[in-house]
C-alpha cells in the first residue's frame, strides 16, 4: 500500500497557516503513524517551518531510519523535554501548537517550561479532521479490510445454530481473522435473544435457542485500517415484535443512505433515520449516534450525529448504524460502512 506522506504534511501545513502557526507537536500514536508511516511506538513528531523531526529512543531508531522518510530522525538519549527544547531553540520557534486532547496537563506544563521563551498553543483535532477525508491508498486499504470481514462474517453465520454459545462464535471469529493475517478491530459482539437489547453486549456462555435472533457486530484491523459491520441472524420463527423493529431499522437506514452525498449536513443524515424511527413510535429506544468515521481508528472523525452540522466531503468513510433496543426483549442494529463519492455514496459492506 502506497501512502503519500509528503502530501499529508503539505495539507497539514496549510491548516496550520490558517491558525497562524508554523510549528506543531504531534504526540498521538495514530497521528504520528499517519504523517510518517512509522508502525512502532514511543515516538513523536515536531513540525517546524522548514522541516520535520521524528523523535524516538534507541529501541526504535533503526526501524525509524528504515521506514520513515522525509523526517530527521532524532534519538532521545536523556530527556524528551530537553530534546524538544533544543529543537525549538535551534529553529527559533516562537510558538508551537499541540493537541490539547492528547497531551496530559502535567506534561504540557513541564514542556512549556522547557521551551521558553517559545509558548505552547492548544489546538484540537487538526490532524483528525485531515484524516476524515481518505486518500486513494486509504480507501483501498479499507476495502481490503472490509472484504476480509465479509468473508469471516459469512463463515460465522454458517456456524450459528441452536446450542452454540455466544462466546464460541466470538472466539471463532477472532481465529478466522488471525488466519487471514488480520486481527479483531474491537471486541466482537455476539448477542442472542434478549441480550440484543444491550448495544455493547459482551459475549457470554449463553447458548442460542431455537426461534432466536443473534446480533453480530464485528470488524478487523488489516494493514493499519479497520472495518466494522453489524448483522442480525434469525433462527427459526422470530417474534413479531423483532420482525417489526427490524423492518423499521432497515427502512431508516435506507433513508439515511439516500441522503449521503457531498455538501449535505451530517446532522441531516441522522435526522432522516432518527426521525423515521421516532415517527414509528420507537424514538426513545435509539439513543446512540447514527455512526462514526472509521479508518486507522475504529472511531474517528467524522462523528455522524444530530449535533454535527459539518458537511460531508468526498472521501469520507463512516458507518451508518440505526438501531432499536427494547429492554428485556431484544433489539436490532444494522450497520454498514459507506464511502462518500463525488456524486453520492458507495456502500462498502455489501
Amino acid at each position: 500500500m502506497i501512502f503519500d506522506h509528503k502530501l499529508r504534511l503539505k495539507k497539514l501545513r496549510i491548516e496550520l497557516k490558517k491558525l497562524g502557526l508554523s510549528s506543531l507537536l504531534i504526540t498521538n500514536e495514530t497521528n504520528v503513524r499517519y504523517l510518517s508511516g512509522f508502525r512502532g511506538g514511543d515516538s513523536l513528531v515536531i513540525i517546524t517551518p522548514d522541516s520535520q523531526f521524528f523523535l524516538t529512543d534507541s529501541r526504535y531508531t533503526e526501524e525509524a531510519g528504515d521506514s520513515v522518510s522525509g523526517f530527521t530522525v532524532v534519538e532521545v538519549t536523556t530527556s524528551t523535554y530537553d530534546c524538544l527544547g533544543e529543537i525549538v531553540k535551534k529553529n527559533r520557534i516562537k510558538k508551537i501548537g499541540f493537541d490539547s486532547l492528547n497531551l496530559p496537563y502535567e506534561v504540557a506544563k513541564r514542556l512549556a517550561g522547557c521551551i521558553r521563551p517559545a509558548r505552547l498553543v492548544p489546538i484540537k483535532n487538526i490532524i483528525e479532521n485531515l484524516r476524515a477525508v481518505k486518500d486513494p491508498g486509504e480507501i483501498e486499504a479499507i476495502k481490503r479490510s472490509v472484504n476480509v470481514t465479509g468473508d469471516v462474517l459469512k463463515k460465522a453465520m454458517g456456524k450459528i445454530r441452536p446450542g452454540i454459545s455466544e462466546q464460541s462464535i466470538s472466539d471463532s471469529i477472532e481465529c478466522e481473522f488471525i488466519k487471514r493475517g488480520a486481527r479483531i478491530a474491537f471486541e466482537t459482539i455476539t448477542a442472542c435473544g434478549r441480550n440484543c437489547s444491550k448495544p455493547h453486549a459482551h459475549a457470554t456462555k449463553d447458548r442460542i435457542a431455537s426461534n432466536d435472533v443473534v446480533m453480530l457486530d464485528m470488524g478487523c484491523r488489516l494493514d493499519l485500517y479497520n472495518s466494522d459491520i453489524t448483522r442480525m441472524v434469525f433462527i427459526g420463527k422470530v417474534k413479531n415484535k423483532i420482525k417489526e423493529i427490524y423492518g423499521i431499522v432497515k427502512a431508516a437506514q435506507s433513508a439515511e443512505i439516500e441522503k449521503i452525498r457531498p455538501g449535505v449536513k451530517i446532522s441531516e443524515i441522522d435526522l432522516a433515520g432518527r426521525g423515521y424511527i421516532a415517527r414509528k413510535g420507537y424514538g426513545k429506544f435509539f439513543g446512540h449516534s447514527l455512526g462514526h468515521g472509521i479508518g486507522m481508528d475504529v472511531h474517528e472523525e467524522p462523528s455522524i450525529s444530530k449535533k454535527n452540522d459539518n458537511i460531508l466531503k468526498s472521501g469520507m468513510v463512516f458507518t451508518v448504524e440505526p438501531a432499536i433496543y427494547l429492554p428485556k426483549l431484544g433489539g436490532v442494529r444494522i450497520e454498514d460502512m459507506v464511502l462518500v463519492t463525488d456524486k453520492g455514496c458507495e456502500i462498502l459492506t455489501r
